[in-house]
């Protein structure tokens, strides 16, 4: 990776950006995709370097820019202050330091001009924000913790013309208000623009993606890297294609009988019998129906999931034959089971029962998704208590008149809770009440917004409210919710910077097989690059110096050696 300071200028302010990517792969005849990194209110430093080196370890060339310019004072909060209110009080300055960052940008004769991007961190997020409403030549932006609330940011005005740019937003629930989420939800409406706003809690805070801050959650870190990861993708290579599920030779598929209480039900398996076995068991995910019963469109998710390597089970929650046929019959199957919680319950259940039953399937990893009908059951699921790892809902129906409520009384929510939502499907409101049950039971979720004008139904293949962008979406945020359900939730992302091994003082030594962990002593000793001895408590372990790696801020760094493990050290 190619990595190095750039100076440029905007109007007489000299700015110092910090330009990291792949000279193998970046060149005049193959050009790259560029991602622009507007810093948070503390200047561009070393975490605004290090996102741009995780762009450039994507395949494109990450520039983070020098909103504030060269030699302007950030170390101190009331530095901050003073360099970031300058900016949010002038729009006008605001938006021409990041257009001379993106002219910057453009002048490289690797990039490609017409696949650029923007992304933004707290005072950065508020800009990308401004970009969007503003107007800008960018195929997208996404902002993190990104100041929302209309003191900070432009408003869309009526005058305003249609925003073109592809907005992602990820808030803590901690960190914007419900009202202020509600008013830009608006705003991007009235704006007809493509957008995307993905809430985080369990006590979601500013600064969140901050890896040494004191608010970071590495959950909605890594969550909103992997959602940014595959919405630069959409922007540069197009939206992919909707993810469906035909019958396939491959897969096991069958109608299976079951009960519950008196009530005979026939639900759907599908699965993989050469992957999942008594002796190889596999996770399950059981499909809650919509409200006109579990038909082709269920028993298609379930192919779905086994496609990805999982049990697939469509539950029947209605019952075997009872009637379907119109809205009628729906509006009356549907209204039981919401109007008696408790019978819902068991209905699904006693899909869970029959899922493991099953000796391929591991009883320990188990995860229930619904979609409409099937979404208010899997939030009524969450709330009432269950053993699954995790529930998704896709356009739910989460008012207050069709779900359950959480009481003072009730118990924390284990499983985790993942929600996909149409803007003109749930109220801003009820999507509100249901974060703060949420956040009162201690419950790990995360709330997705999708619009323009994302209706009831988005998921539906077939369906008048079918929305492509909203269905990939989500789906794509399900696999990945999924995978750390049952894998575990990766490690967030690095990129820390490579350097030669001079000026480092060792912070602690260990020999092969042993991770150390303390802090410096006043006796270690200076490392020069080369093979030297460390002698240090009575042993002696040689080691030669290969590269260093500098995390942000400068606090520490890790160098590697043959034969022994990594080492913690102090960069000086």
């Amino acid at each position: 990776m190619k990595t190095s300071l750039q100076n440029y200028t905007s109007n007489t302010t000299t700015c110092q950006g910090y330009l990291a990517y792949d000279e193998t792969k970046c060149t005049a005849s193959s050009k790259c995709p560029a991602v622009v990194v507007i810093q948070d209110w503390n200047g561009m430093n070393d975490y605004e370097k290090e996102r741009a080196r995780m762009l450039a370890n994507l395949g494109y060339v990450g520039f983070a820019a020098d909103i504030y310019g060269f030699g302007t004072p950030a170390m101190s909060m009331t530095d901050w202050i003073a360099a970031s209110g300058m900016h949010r009080g002038n729009p006008d300055l605001y938006m021409a330091k990041i257009n001379a960052a993106l002219d910057e940008v453009k002048s490289y004769d690797f990039v490609d001009m017409s696949k650029i991007a923007v992304i933004g961190y707290c005072f950065g997020g508020t800009g990308i924000v401004n970009m969007a409403i503003l107007g800008s030549d960018v195929l997208g932006v996404v902002g993190y913790h990104s100041g929302i609330q209309n003191t900070s940011r432009v408003m869309c005005s009526s005058s305003s013309g249609p925003i073109k740019t592809k907005i992602l937003l990820h808030s803590g629930v901690r960190d914007d208000t419900a009202t202020d989420v509600a008013v830009l939800e608006e705003e991007f409406e009235a704006a007809n623009a493509t957008y995307e706003i993905q809430c985080f809690g369990l006590g979601v805070m500013h600064g969140f993606t901050d890896f040494l801050g004191r608010s970071y959650n590495k959950r909605a870190d890594v969550r909103s890297w992997a959602s940014t990861e595959r919405f630069l993708k959409e922007l540069f290579l197009g939206m992919p294609d909707a993810v469906r599920g035909p019958e396939s030779a491959n897969l096991n598929a069958s109608l299976q009988n079951y009960t519950s209480n008196t009530t005979t039900c026939q639900g759907y398996l599908a699965y993989n019998h050469t992957k999942c076995t008594a002796s190889s068991k596999c996770p399950a995910v059981v499909v809650i129906q919509d409200w006109n019963g579990m038909n082709d469109y269920e028993k298609e998710r379930a192919r779905m999931l086994a496609n990805l390597g999982y049990v697939g089970f469509a539950a029947d929650i209605y019952g075997f034959g009872t009637p379907v046929e119109s809205m009628a019959d729906w509006g009356a199957a549907s209204g039981m089971h919401r109007g008696n919680p408790d019978l819902y319950m068991a209905k699904m259940n006693a899909a869970l029962d029959k899922v493991k039953s099953y000796d391929f399937v591991d009883m320990s990893k188990i995860a229930v998704i619904g979609h409409c009908f099937g979404g208010t059951g899997i939030v009524n699921m969450a709330i009432l208590g269950s053993d699954v790892l995790g529930v998704v809902g896709y356009r739910s129906g989460i008012q207050n008149t069709s779900r359950v409520m959480r009481s003072s009384s009730s118990g924390p929510i284990k499983p985790k809770v993942l929600l996909h939502s149409g803007v003109r499907d749930d109220k801003a409101t009820d999507v509100a009440v249901l974060e703060e049950e949420f956040e009162n039971a201690s419950a790990t979720y995360e709330i997705q917004r999708f619009g323009p004008m994302v209706m009831h139904g988005f998921t539906d293949f077939l369906g008048r409210a079918y929305d492509k962008g909203a269905d990939v979406r989500s789906w794509g945020s399900t696999e990945f919710f999924l995978h750390e359900l049952f894998l575990g939730m990766p490690d967030a992302v690095r990129a820390l910077e490579d350097s030669n091994c001079s000026g480092v003082v060792a912070a602690t030594q260990a020999p092969p097989g042993t991770v150390a962990a303390t802090t410096m002593a006043p006796d270690t000793t200076t490392m020069a690059p080369g093979s030297v001895t460390v002698t240090k408590v009575k042993e002696t372990w040689p080691w030669t110096c290969q590269a260093a790696k500098r995390s942000q801020r400068g606090r520490a760094l890790l160098v590697q050696w043959p034969q022994v493990l990594p080492i913690r050290l102090v960069w000086m």
